[in-house]
């Protein structure tokens, strides 16, 4: 009976191959399993953002043509297309984090700008 328990409380949400593993804070190193397989069969890059977090820093230059690091990742007008494909990466990656996780879960995790962070603190 109690086997029982345990594997309803790992699976409560079922599986499925479309909806991602859902993590209410127990179990994390199933759970962390499961969400690894999920999101490298949804994309690899976005495992690979979740797990190295290669965000592009926008270059800006100064009144003097001198080039100074900007920190707002939504300036996209200071990206290369390539850039800002990574930024809809993350975006994505962070998407998919937020939506597997419970309320108690979010609170953790609420403040973090990338999906890498939101990973290293669940």
């Amino acid at each position: 009976m109690g086997s029982n328990t345990v594997v309803g409380a790992l699976f409560q949400e079922g599986t499925s191959q479309v909806r991602p593993p859902y993590f209410n804070g127990q179990h994390f190193s199933h759970w962390k399993v499961r969400m690894e397989t999920y999101t490298m069969s949804y994309d690899i890059k976005v495992w690979r953002m979740i797990k190295k977090e290669n965000l592009p820093i926008p270059p800006k230059k100064d009144a003097n043509g001198q080039v100074i690091v900007s920190t707002d990742l939504l300036d996209l007008d200071d990206y290369t297309d390539e850039q800002a494909a990574v930024i809809t990466v993350n975006a994505k990656a962070k998407n998919l984090l937020y939506n597997v996780i419970s309320a108690e879960e979010y609170e953790k995790i609420s403040s973090c700008k990338t999906a890498k962070e939101i990973w290293d603190k669940l």
